[in-house]
């Protein structure tokens, strides 16, 4: 982006340039006359003019380059990059696409105060692919059109990527996704595997990963033998729910039935008919993979009919919309998910209080933080800095025995801190460490590539790529690094519960 340029300046050079050549004719011109009239003065006085007659051009193009900040990419001498984000701003899912934006407005700002790319500056550019096919295709469009582009974080969803990746990948554009589950977008599945698109990176695991730890979890953890299964995803080929129907059904479980429910088109799945069913059958667990608000409403139908069951869902239902329809009905659910929260990742710390510094965050009640804070000589802010605690009721584990050398006011200014930082830690999608270590993938990248780079080309982002590829770093999410299909090497697994009306996370499975 063009610094702009400030009116003053111009006119002092202009004026500069002016009086320069208004001396320099004046001289030129009483050197003339008293020459003119020799022939070997004349011959000189011809090659001067060819001289002369350049000299304004070059002195032009000198000028015009102060002016300008040298190359017309930013001020003095700086170039400018773009990283694009694509994520859902609108719609049901906006809360989760504003995190992965301001996550990655945060790795981007951090990047430019600290000056990490060598004679280069960072700008962000977002589009809203609406959670939609549609939106992820003029998305991809629209960046690959972008000659300052060095690589997207995101799309957020796999139903966007079917379209977007594509797109991206075959103008070379280093992709790296904070949440994509699709198997197919690393050629996983694909008889002898090949990687079919070589600039696409991600950060957590598969759905197959998912598929394999859930029936793990319900068959042998759980021993449950009787399972049916609500699938609600799209018809674009093996869903979730088919995995985990088939990783079930090796461990020995009988699946007994398998509703597939379609939300779309103007109507409504139908909740009365499924749960009629359901409560007929009576199996002993509910796999359950479904938008949010139709799992919601089944769970609350469920529980008006009287059928005690326990629901084993996706992470498509760890979503308020969720709890908002199930109420008191969804308590004690179990869900997996590939996104571990920020209460369960031990460097989320400064990250979490770094992001509700600079975005905003969960306050202390009746702004407590802050009269503590000035009591005690501290800041509000620092109150944030505290890593979160892994669990829940680990925020209300520090006591004065545990610390005895605390008076009761730095005890209670040390409980609020804690638990201050623990609620913005809940507060926090958890995609957003995630999208935060993806921008800092590509960031560290660019570090190695661009610097003495006179642009953006295919030859720069080929090179990214690569360097992308070779990334090797602890992040925020998890320690960042990428097998040759463009896999994480440390993908997981989450396992959330439902309790008194939040979302409370168990454990997380590393493989």
């Amino acid at each position: 982006m063009t610094s702009p340029v400030q009116p003053r300046a111009v006119s002092r050079a202009a004026v500069a340039v002016r009086a320069a050549f208004g001396a320099l004719a004046g001289g030129l011109g009483r050197w003339v006359r008293a020459r003119a009239g020799s022939g070997r003065g004349r011959v000189f006085l011809a090659l001067l003019a060819v001289v002369v007659l350049a000299v304004p051009s070059l002195l032009g193009l000198t000028l015009a380059s102060a002016l300008d900040g040298s190359d017309g990419h930013g001020g003095a001498g700086t170039r400018v990059a773009t990283i694009g984000v694509m994520a859902p701003l609108s719609g049901d899912l906006s809360a989760d696409g504003a995190a992965v934006r301001n996550a990655v407005a945060l790795a981007v700002e951090e990047a430019n105060e600290s000056g990490a790319i060598a004679g280069w500056r960072l700008e962000l550019s977002s589009r809203d692919d609406l959670a939609r096919v549609d939106g992820g295709a003029q998305a991809a469009d629209a960046f690959t059109a972008n000659e300052r582009l060095i690589g997207v974080v995101g799309p957020a969803s796999s139903l966007v990527a079917r379209v977007a990746v594509p797109t991206l990948a075959a103008a070379g554009v280093p992709v790296v996704s904070p949440s994509n589950a699709d198997p197919v977008l690393t050629g996983v599945g694909s008889g002898p595997r090949t990687r079919p698109y070589p600039s696409y990176f991600r950060l957590t695991g598969t759905d197959e990963l998912q598929a394999q730890v859930a029936a793990e979890y319900a068959v042998r953890t759980l021993g449950r033998r009787h399972i049916a299964v609500v699938d609600g995803e799209p018809r674009y080929g093996t869903t979730l729910a088919d995995r985990f129907t088939a990783r079930a059904t090796a461990l020995g479980a009988s699946v007994t039935s398998t509703y597939p429910v379609r939300s779309g088109d103007g109507d409504d799945p139908p909740v009365d008919e499924v749960a009629a069913s359901l409560e007929q059958e009576a199996p002993d667990l509910i796999y359950l993979d479904a938008d949010a608000s139709f799992a919601g409403k089944l769970r609350a139908r469920l529980a008006e009919g009287g059928l005690s069951v326990q629901v084993l869902g996706s992470d498509a239902l760890l979503r308020p919309r969720y709890l908002d329809e199930a109420k008191s009905a969804a308590d004690g659910d179990l869900i997996t998910s590939l996104l571990t929260a920020p209460t369960r990742l031990p460097a989320a710390g400064a990250f979490v209080a770094a992001y509700a510094q600079r975005f905003g965050g969960v306050p202390g009640p009746g702004q407590a933080d802050e009269t503590r804070a000035s009591r005690t000589g501290g800041t509000a802010s620092a109150a944030a800095s505290a890593t979160p605690a892994a669990d829940p009721a680990e925020a209300d584990t520090a006591t004065p025995a545990a610390a005895p050398s605390r008076s009761a006011d730095e005890q209670a200014d040390h409980d609020a801190t804690v638990k201050l930082a623990q609620r913005r830690a809940e507060a926090l999608p958890a995609v957003a460490a995630y999208a935060y270590d993806a921008a800092r993938a590509i960031i560290r990248a660019a570090a190695t590539v661009l610097p003495g780079r006179p642009g953006v080309d295919a030859t720069v982002r080929h090179d990214l790529v690569a360097a992308i590829g070779r990334a090797s770093f602890v992040g925020v999410s998890v320690t960042v690094g990428f097998d040759r299909y463009g896999d994480t090497r440390s993908p997981s697994v989450a396992l959330y519960t439902v309790l008194a009306g939040r979302f409370v996370a168990l454990s997380t499975r590393t493989r």
